[in-house]
């Protein structure tokens, strides 16, 4: 039998020894449109996204967020949610919360929300269990200082966690390989609706294949191509919703020659036909 060691926290994520406690947590329900943008008070919050999609809205504009997403979201930030009929996810809200180095009610040194993309491995699979246990103890009834003890050390948990990714990557940003990978991003977002293959890419950026495959995926998760589509199908979606345009002018506006094939693609990733997209969220 392995006895693996842990010991105390040579130092403590939280200032003067303070923890955080879990002031709620929210459903968000499916299909729920846009309402007036609402901030708390030396609160702060976490977003996620455990199916769908939806789209995050900000003084400085909107984000499209999708499956496996987790926001966070520091204390008087203005925000609001809009979601798909296929949604679910749930916040978090935190109370009493002080990071050494940070602003009280902040989870990141950032203005704006800080968006992580959980992948399927390591401390990302952990933290999604941490979460997916949060959820377990939010459907327990009671409001017993138990319960309460339980939310705060699992609020303390996912706070750890969620500020340990940050940080790596924030880290890997400063990165040689972060740089190129950047780079690739960069072309992609400049040339997706376009008639683009992995070969334009690596001729444009003068790096072989399995280079750009790798260092894109190491720094997004996604392949090229996967972004490519992910990329179109969110321009789609925009068109839908802010254009009178026919479904086949959209395809062919977002990359796509067959409409028939745009719409297949675009039902396998949003959950339902363009047509249904534009009436569900036009309503």
């Amino acid at each position: 039998m392995s006895i693996l060691p842990f010991g105390s926290p040579k130092q403590s994520r939280f200032e003067l020894s303070r923890r955080p406690h879990l002031e709620s947590i929210e459903n968000l329900a499916a299909t729920t449109p846009f309402g007036t943008l609402k901030s708390h008070h030396d609160v702060a919050e976490i977003l996620f996204v455990e199916k769908g999609h939806c789209r995050m809205r900000l003084k400085e504009g909107s984000q499209q967020l999708r499956t496996e997403d987790l926001v966070l979201i520091n204390s008087d930030t203005l925000h609001d949610f809009k979601t798909s009929s296929s949604f679910m996810g749930f916040t978090m809200r935190i109370g009493a919360l002080h990071l050494c180095g940070l602003a009280p009610g902040h989870l990141t040194k950032h203005d704006t929300p800080l968006v992580l993309h959980l992948s399927k491995e390591g401390r990302h699979a952990f933290l999604r269990d941490l979460l997916r246990e949060m959820k377990l103890l939010a459907a327990l009834n009671g409001e017993d200082d138990e319960r309460r003890e339980i939310g705060a050390a699992l609020t303390q948990a996912i706070v750890v966690a969620v500020t340990a990714l940050a940080e790596a990557k924030a880290t890997s940003e400063e990165n040689p390989s972060y740089t190129m990978g950047t780079r690739i991003k960069e072309y992609i977002d400049a040339h997706y609706l376009e008639d683009l293959k992995l070969p334009d890419i690596a001729e444009a950026l003068h790096i072989n294949l399995y280079y750009l495959s790798h260092t894109f995926k190491d720094l997004t998760g996604s392949s090229p191509m996967q972004y490519i589509i992910r990329k179109r199908i969110e321009e789609a979606q925009t068109l839908l919703l802010t254009t009178n345009m026919t479904i086949t002018d959209i395809a062919m506006q977002c990359g796509y020659n067959n409409s028939n094939y745009f719409q297949s693609v675009f039902s396998n990733i949003v959950g339902m036909p363009p047509g249904k997209y534009r009436k569900t969220w036009a309503q």
